[in-house]
């Protein structure tokens, strides 16, 4: 592997999670380029990047130090690639780097859902890495990324093979904990997730919708079923950082002054914060939720299991998919079957 000052990194679907790592890293002096869509190629080339996040951070980097391509060759070039396409997209991903990227790549999958890494690694040669972004990022038009929750990133480190990436993520002050296997922090971090849907639905930022107990008993119901398949699979989802995954659905549970003060001292969000799904529906996109809320529905199924409240998330955001129309702004009661 290539020396700290050499390593060459490309961020594959560099979309709001894609940016903002990756633009903290360039502002460290990191050897990165971002690979993309038009619409952001345009926004960086003429504003740059602006990078905040919920506590203190608040950089900037000018459009002439970023790399931004919609050209995949660049791969070609990668010591590491950082995929954060959506999950839907795996597939097309793999092809693009069994096509242009080096084999002595090491692809490491910072996306949502549970089974892209073993996915990827039946596709490809490289050595591919699970990781896990447990922070919310919503962009702010402009070249700017806000980071709203905080949280570690996650990283598989076989055979010492991330060494160099590791450097450069603690250089750019991104925290990194590294683990032998991910799968139970992967399925942690899809209990946390199951709110994405419930705040794509509601149309209202994360603290907001957080703050009112009736939309927490959505969550917790989500949550609840969720636990059930998990348990009936022999499945035990991690801590993440404070968060007790078996833990959520009872503290989501209590009433608003107790649930503040336990929320308080286990989870920062602040009022800008929405989750990456309602930002898909706002733009138009096709949402995750079939690796979310319906992986549940699916494992439940397999299981025997009924997921009445996931399966009921899942028809609606489909329904606010095929609209058009953004989020549709629902009252809790009407997220419940």
């Amino acid at each position: 592997m290539t020396n700290n000052k050499t390593t060459k990194i490309v961020i594959l679907g560099a979309g709001s999670v894609g940016c903002y790592i990756g633009g903290c890293l360039i502002a460290a002096g990191a050897n990165v380029s971002l690979v993309g869509r038009a619409r952001l190629q345009h926004d960086i080339a003429q504003h740059g990047l602006r990078l905040t996040d919920w506590e203190h951070r608040n950089s900037t980097v000018s459009g002439s130090e970023i790399h931004f391509t919609t050209d995949n060759d660049v791969l070609a070039a990668a010591d590491f690639i950082l995929l954060c396409v959506k999950s839907l997209d795996t597939e097309s991903a793999a092809a693009l780097i069994k096509q242009y990227a080096s084999p002595n790549a090491v692809v490491v999958s910072f996306q949502n859902g549970v089974g892209n890494g073993e996915l990827l690694q039946a596709s490809l040669q490289q050595t591919v890495l699970k990781g896990m972004v447990p922070f919310n990022i919503f962009y702010q038009g402009e070249g700017h990324f806000h980071c709203g929750t905080q949280g570690s990133l996650a990283i598989e480190n076989k055979d010492n093979v991330c060494q160099a990436l590791l450097t450069q993520l603690h250089n750019a002050t991104l925290p990194v904990d590294v683990y032998n296997d991910l799968t139970s922090v992967q399925y942690g971090k899809l209990i946390i997730n199951l709110n994405n849907a419930v705040n794509a639905l509601s149309g209202i930022p994360l603290q907001q919708q957080l703050g009112n107990r009736d939309y927490r008993k959505v969550v917790a119901a989500v949550q609840k079923e969720a636990l059930a398949v998990l348990k009936a699979k022999g499945i035990t989802p991690a801590r993440l950082g404070k968060v007790i995954p078996s833990l959520m659905p009872y503290i989501l549970l209590l009433p608003n002054g107790l649930f503040k003060l336990v929320a308080a001292s286990t989870l920062k969000i602040d009022p800008q914060a929405r989750s990456s799904m309602y930002e898909d529906l706002e733009l138009n996109r096709p949402t995750e939720i079939d690796f979310l809320n319906g992986e549940v529905v699916r494992k439940g199924a397999i299981l025997n299991i009924h997921t009445p409240v996931n399966s009921h998330i899942v028809s609606l955001v489909k329904r606010a998919e095929k609209n058009g129309a953004g989020s549709p702004h629902l009252s809790a009661s009407e997220l419940m079957p």
